[in-house]
Formats: C-alpha cells, structure tokens, sequence
C-alpha cells in the first residue's frame, strides 16, 4: 500500500525534536507500506525574516526535502496568515497543496492526515483530487480545542463524513467528532502507547 502521509506536526532539520509521535508512527508504518510524507511548513510572506521571532520564520529554514527515519519527507510551504481566520487555514492549506495532485496521481493508493484541522481537512481535498480515500487521524487538541472555533468546526463538518475512515486515540474524542458529524461506522479507535 502507497500511503501519503499530511501533517504539519513533524519534524524537520530545523525542528529535529518536534512530534516525536508522528515520527514514530510514520516510520513504523513505513515497515509495512510505502510512506511518503508532506510534513508542510506554515508560511507567509516575509516569514524567513521574522525567524527569530517566530515559530513560522524558524522552521521557514527548513529544507524542501528530506529523509527521516528512512521516510521520503517533502516540506511543501503551505500559505498562512498569522491571527487572521482559523476558518481561512484549511482551505489555504489546501489549496497550497493542490499544486503536489499531478505528482502524486496513480502513485498513492491512501492520503493520511495526522491532526484534525487543517491537515485533515486538507488530506481529504487532495484524496478527492487524486481520487483515493481519505483516513484523518486525530490526537486531541485539535478536535478538544480547535475544533470548537466556528471556522474549524464548520470545515470539519464538512471533511469528517467524507472521510473513508477515522482513527481516535481515546473513545471520548471519537464520541466528540461523531458529533460533529463523523459516522461512527467509519471510527476506529487506536489507543496511544
């Protein structure tokens, strides 16, 4: 199986310590599939020049590829408006990804987003585009916190049934996407640890 992994949450030469979690879940699936990942890289204009003072202008040094515990990882920048619209990330994020579609069409059978909002949202536009399914994988902040904002909840609204299928870490966050409208058919639950 061809697995194309989405997440913001990884690390990269800049931030080699950042989600140990996705790291390790990555490369260990990559034991049994074909991983790529595209560990995206918030971005904005001017971005590079605020590197001391922001968390977007430090990892904006990261390269645009890499290998990673033996995984291909891409860095892909993903456009991004510091404190303006959670609602607009999504589709931004998105649509800053839809130029990877032809590079990846036939190639990948599943695209995996690793994080509810936006790179769930984001995983099940490229899935529709490369026409594969769409599996979201959630942690808990981003469906306990971001979710609650009305942009990212009306964008998951909208992603979660479209979902092939979604893996929980706890039964409680499964309970808390079926009812923001995830068919609790498609719910798997994957216990951390």
């Amino acid at each position: 199986m061809r697995v194309l992994a989405v997440t913001k949450i990884f690390p990269s030469a800049v931030e080699p310590l950042s989600a140990p979690f996705n790291r390790q879940q990555f490369a260990a699936l990559g034991r049994r599939c074909q991983v790529q990942v595209l560990a995206t890289i918030p971005w904005y204009p001017g971005a590079r020049l605020l590197g001391r003072w922001s968390s977007a202008g430090r990892i904006a040094g990261a390269p645009r590829r890499e290998v990673i515990e033996g995984l291909d990882v891409r860095h892909p920048r993903t456009l991004f408006l510091p404190r303006v619209g959670h609602g607009l990330w999504g589709p931004m994020y998105a649509a800053s990804l839809l130029p990877e579609v032809p590079r990846w069409r036939g190639q990948v059978d599943v695209v995996l987003g690793s994080w509810a909002y936006p790179d769930g949202f984001a995983a099940v536009v490229l899935a529709r585009a490369l026409g594969v399914p769409a599996v979201i994988k959630l942690h808990g902040s981003d469906v306990n916190a971001i979710a609650r904002l009305p942009g990212p909840r009306r964008l998951l609204a909208w992603a979660l049934p479209r979902a092939n299928r979604i893996v929980a870490v706890s039964r409680a966050l499964g309970d808390e996407i079926v009812a923001l409208g995830a068919p609790r058919d498609r719910v798997a639950l994957v216990m951390n640890g």
